[in-house]
């Protein structure tokens, strides 16, 4: 058996405004599953480069999508019994797919069942983005009084820990992924570990200026989605409210389940599917009244207005058709000053 994990994470925003009505999730699955009907191009290409392909596999109880990272290069290798090396067998035209299954849930919950490679949950607003022109901002479903204790706490040190092997810039973005990115260059087995603290020298607004610092570091490092690859991550400082120290486990503030699986089941691609969507929709079920007790309650409709048709490139596409249509209309092609796509 392996493991893997199902997060939560909870759309808090679209497109730029609090989103206080449910996602239009179904929507969304509906006009991926026609693009598919359609044969349309739905592949995205993320600014680093990543290329990404959804499609939906569900839309009852729970739309559920697939999001693949497409692979064409830097490709494994295959091994026969003695160990004997060669190259993947794949058919000309084919890709390899590292694959995150996402669920919809009440209360703008979206479940993600992960793998090692697959891509990372913010990878999902990525692409809704780049097709849809859905901006999301997701932030994780966390313990009950998590976010309380952090908003209290004056924190005086952030420290973690993973092994050397699982160092990579993929695991974080920004200024974390330079860190990590970086680290995996000089070292390949041991653990890794980095600690920021406050120091005990200097004035009182040099300590509060690091403070804050070291705070926006956390908040950057609990959005990422990969938090569970870590063995150790902990911030501590003094609870404003009682004047205790505390330290804080960052590794259990999150609401993530670890779920068994069988790998030759999501080595099959048909037997994968029909198991992550029996593992995403017991999520939802045994968790529900954690969400109804810790979550707000989401009342209204969904506005499946915002979702239009995918077209092949995406908005990118779309925007471009726009300005040559907005070009053709003006003398001598003008326009080209007046929009950019």
């Amino acid at each position: 058996m392996a493991r893997r994990s199902v997060q939560f994470w909870r759309i808090e925003q679209l497109n730029g405004d609090e989103l206080n009505r449910p996602f239009p999730a179904r929507r969304v699955a509906e006009v991926l599953k026609k693009a598919q009907d359609a044969a349309t191009d739905r592949h995205f290409t993320s600014v680093d480069g990543t290329v990404l392909l959804a499609q939906a596999v569900a839309s009852s109880p729970h739309p559920v999508l697939l999001l693949d990272r497409v692979r064409d290069t830097n490709l494994p290798s295959v091994g026969d019994a003695l160990g004997r090396r060669k190259p993947l067998p794949l058919a000309p035209g084919d890709h390899l797919l590292e694959t995150t299954y996402f669920a919809f849930l009440k209360r703008n919950v979206i479940a993600v069942l992960t793998s090692g490679n697959g891509p990372r949950a913010s990878r999902l607003g990525e692409y809704l983005e780049g097709m849809l022109g859905l901006e999301l901002s997701l932030v994780p479903v966390v313990r009950e009084d998590i976010e309380e204790i952090l908003t209290r706490l004056e924190v005086s040190r952030f420290e973690f820990a993973l092994p050397a092997e699982r160092l990579s810039g993929k695991l974080m973005e920004g200024e974390w992924a330079d860190v990590l990115e970086s680290a995996s260059r000089l070292m390949n087995e041991g653990t890794f570990r980095i600690s920021l603290s406050v120091g005990r020298s200097g004035k009182a607004e040099d300590k509060q200026r690091i403070r804050d610092r070291i705070q926006q570091l956390i908040d950057l490092f609990r959005r990422a989605g990969s938090v569970e690859h870590f063995d150790y991550v902990v911030a501590e400082g003094k609870d404003s409210l009682t004047g205790e120290r505390e330290v804080v486990d960052l590794l259990k503030e999150r609401f993530v389940s670890h779920v068994e699986v069988d790998p030759d089941v999501f080595n099959d691609p048909q037997k994968s599917i029909a198991e992550a969507m029996a593992i995403l929709n017991k999520q939802a079920r045994d968790n529900e009244s954690f969400f109804a007790r810790t979550l707000p309650d989401i009342k209204g409709s969904a506005d499946s207005s915002l979702v239009p048709d995918i077209v092949a490139g995406g908005m990118a596409a779309t925007r471009e058709a726009l300005a040559a249509a907005v070009r053709a209309e003006l003398p001598g092609g003008a326009g080209h000053e007046l929009v950019r796509g």
